[in-house]
């Protein structure tokens, strides 16, 4: 007699189904399967870190937010967690937050270009001159130093306008 059993997936199957649903288009399986994947290993880092972007490309921004602070809970040093952390949290208000993890992202990577230009438009909305004109000013350092040209000039051009905006200079900017 045979029976129509499956055998149990462990949560890294789950995780590379979800990774084959993403690349075929299929985003309510991708979703479904790191679920599993996350039922299977409640520590499964990337199973939380994909489920957050892709709750975030909803936009389920509170959900997406709960699993990239669970993938920070299991890598707390993680520049890239902390900056999407930072992101989502911006998105639903938790504007202290999102300062938080931005500045925690650069701590962990002094270079990290979307961090400092995030943080400085995040800086920039509460009108706090000399923060938006020194994390411009790194954002553009560091695109200008990865080769991408059309954030550096976009970021050059921001930087034009805080500098004149704020009546500052970037000599004044350069450290907090």
């Amino acid at each position: 007699m045979t029976t129509n059993i499956e055998p149990k997936k462990s949560a890294e199957q789950w995780f590379q189904e979800g990774l084959n649903a993403s690349k075929l288009g299929d985003p309510r399986t991708c979703l479904e399967s790191y679920k599993k994947a996350i039922e299977v290993d409640s520590d499964h880092f990337l199973a939380h870190f994909n489920l957050a972007i892709r709750y975030g490309k909803l936009p389920m921004n509170i959900e997406a937010a709960r699993h990239f602070r669970e993938a920070l809970r299991l890598k707390p040093e993680s520049p890239i967690v902390h900056y999407s952390l930072a992101v989502v949290c911006n998105l639903i208000g938790e504007t202290d937050n999102a300062f938080h993890h931005y500045n925690e992202a650069i701590r962990l990577n002094p270079e990290f270009a979307k961090a400092h230009s995030n943080l400085a438009m995040l800086s920039y909305s509460l009108k706090r001159g000399k923060e938006t004109i020194h994390h411009l000013l790194k954002a553009v350092e560091m695109f200008e130093k990865t080769g991408d040209d059309f954030m550096a000039k976009n970021a050059k051009s921001l930087l034009k306008d805080c500098l004149k905006e704020f009546n500052l200079t970037a000599e004044e900017c350069q450290t907090l």
